[in-house]
């Protein structure tokens, strides 16, 4: 029995706790999607100024899409929430100043309006930042 070689199939370690799934519901994800609609609506406008059939706004869109996640992988964090900032300022105002004065409601009700608006719009550029930074592990680990 000394002379017994050693199993060929060694033991595997534990696998960790379940973690959560990359793909579970995320308010990056709204983000993601946001990007890809418009993106797609890009390139259905570049085609139809070109006289360009569904087939090249598609791939117009796909590239539109493909540039703006190199630019958007490329950015620094201060660029990033630079932007972010911006953008969640930019549609602060227009949710107020729409809710105030085409809608007609108190300046009370649009400001409440406006504040759920940002905190939600920038809780939403904060997960898209994780989600890129998420999805970058998992692709270098594969």
């Amino acid at each position: 029995m000394a002379n017994v070689p050693p199993s060929s199939n060694p033991p595997r370690p534990s696998k960790p706790a379940s973690s959560p799934s990359i793909l579970r519901l995320r308010a990056g994800l709204l983000l993601l999607v946001a990007s890809v609609v418009l993106c797609g609506a890009g390139g259905h406008f570049v085609a139809r100024q070109f006289g360009l059939g569904i087939g090249w706004a598609i791939l117009l869109a796909v590239v539109i899409w493909v540039g703006v996640g190199i630019l958007i992988a490329r950015l620094d964090t201060r660029l990033f929430f630079g932007a972010a900032v911006a953008v969640t300022a930019l549609v602060a105002y227009f949710v107020y100043d729409f809710s105030s004065s085409a809608l007609g409601w108190s300046s009370t009700v649009s400001l409440v309006l406006a504040l759920v608006a940002t905190l939600f719009l920038a809780f939403t550029f904060y997960d898209f930042r994780r989600l890129k930074h998420e999805l970058r592990l998992w692709a270098y680990k594969r």
